[in-house]
């Protein structure tokens, strides 16, 4: 991440729900006003135990070596939502990475023997967590950043045109006012003038009598 982003859009260590517990999450990279928490995973063993029966041509191995991979993932992606996911302070999913393409292309490509589900879907809709190797990280980070500077904008989008609806509707009502007003000064004028004719016929009877 250092490599990938200036140390002021990321924090390292940080403490996603200190009131809860004092685990740390690897790193917290800032979008716009929440974080997005980003852990590691790299269990060796399990991933050389895939490659060990690859290489002796065992498949029921290398079956039970990829379920035990697998299964290792549910457990760290189930760990990550409960540990590191808080909204509003975080994001509401999380990045778990892994260091090597190959790990990456096995975990892609693993899909549950039973429901056929791909592994990497079941972890984003059952955990909200996204698995992402090296040559992923940058472009991800990026969709991320660009996701958000889009939802901010469409935000303040939402809320010019809130605000103009809002001035329209005061100046319909204002001009609605001015039609009223002006409607009662004619009254009034026409009131005016029906004033001036009676003065004047009442002044003509006087001076008839005179």
């Amino acid at each position: 991440l250092k490599d990938l982003l200036p140390a002021s859009q990321f924090v390292a260590n940080a403490k996603m729900k200190p009131e809860e517990t004092s685990e740390t999450v690897e790193f917290a990279i800032q979008l716009q006003d929440v974080l997005l928490p980003i852990d590691s995973h790299w269990p060796v063993e399990k991933y050389k135990a895939i490659d060990d029966a690859y290489n002796s041509n065992d498949k029921e191995a290398q079956a039970e070596a990829r379920r035990d991979l697998a299964a290792a993932f549910r457990l760290k992606a189930k760990s990550v939502n409960s540990k590191y996911i808080a909204p509003p302070k975080s994001t509401d999913f999380a990045i778990i990475y892994v260091p090597t393409e190959g790990l990456f292309s096995e975990l892609s490509s693993y899909r549950d023997p039973k429901t056929k589900e791909l592994l990497l879907q079941e972890l984003r809709s059952k955990y909200k967590v996204t698995i992402s190797g090296p040559n992923t990280l940058s472009a991800l980070l990026q969709s991320y950043h660009l996701g958000f500077q889009t939802l901010k904008v469409q935000q303040h989008a939402t809320q010019i045109y809130s605000d103009l609806r809002n001035i329209s509707s005061r100046f319909e009502k204002h001009f609605d006012g001015i039609k009223d007003l002006r409607k009662k000064l004619e009254q009034a004028i026409t009131a005016t003038d029906g004033f001036g004719r009676d003065a004047r016929s009442i002044m003509n009877t006087l001076g008839n009598i005179k």
